[in-house]
């Protein structure tokens, strides 16, 4: 059976979504599809660093630059941002794509990847709130107030710690419920199995976030 994917109707009813996706044999526009949003990930990345957000380290040397290689640092800044925003679509689509096919006795590689489309999708919302909350609150990602973030930081000056506990939000909670349902459907694996694997890859993620965050590599990976 032939259906063309539709990304956004798999977070109105992923239930529905995933029904299909599971009886389907051929996948219209899969490569489309992750083409669009592979792109989709550099604009939401460029457009947040054309707010500034992320650029403190470049601030300080505003003094010190003349404004022709202060714009020029701008401008490669924002490509890097472009750049890491390709970079962050293809490990968020593909890496736990085959950490989830490990699991699979019944699912195809490429259905898996088009259940992390739906992550993505959601990441890139998440990412999208960060804007406001800079701008009109002067919040950094990690002290969102959907995430535990605000929390960690009443009980540990530890950075790491805040890093990490930030990168578990609302939208996190989200993305399990996609993970779980997608993985339900065509792995066909018991739940203990499944929540196991959501978990354990959503935290190794999540401490690799921390620790990027942590080195200061980038403020909103």
């Amino acid at each position: 059976m032939l259906r063309e994917i539709k990304m956004f109707k798999g977070l109105k009813d992923p239930s529905f979504f995933f029904y299909n996706l599971s009886t389907t044999e051929n996948l219209k526009g899969y490569a489309k599809n992750l083409l669009y949003l592979i792109l989709l990930s550099a604009l939401v990345f460029g457009l947040i660093s054309s707010f500034g957000l992320g650029m403190d380290s470049l601030s300080k040397e505003l003094n010190t630059l003349s404004p022709a290689s202060f714009e020029l640092e701008k401008f490669l800044f924002f490509m890097g941002r472009v750049l890491t925003g390709i970079f962050y679509s293809i490990m968020t689509l593909f890496i736990p794509s085959v950490i989830f096919w490990t699991i699979s006795e019944q699912g195809e590689y490429r259905k898996l990847v088009i259940v992390q489309g739906l992550v993505l999708l959601i990441l890139l919302l998440e990412k999208l709130t960060y804007i406001p909350l800079s701008l009109f609150l002067s919040l950094d990602w990690f002290s969102s107030p959907l995430s535990l973030g605000v929390i960690a930081q009443y009980l540990t000056m530890n950075e790491w710690v805040m890093y990490f506990l930030g990168s578990f939000s609302l939208f996190k909670i989200w993305i399990f419920y996609i993970q779980y349902k997608g993985l339900k459907r065509l792995t066909e694996q018991k739940n203990w199995l499944i929540w196991t694997v959501i978990l354990l890859t959503n935290l190794f993620f999540w401490a690799i976030t921390a620790f990027l965050a942590y080195i200061d590599f980038s403020t909103l990976l």
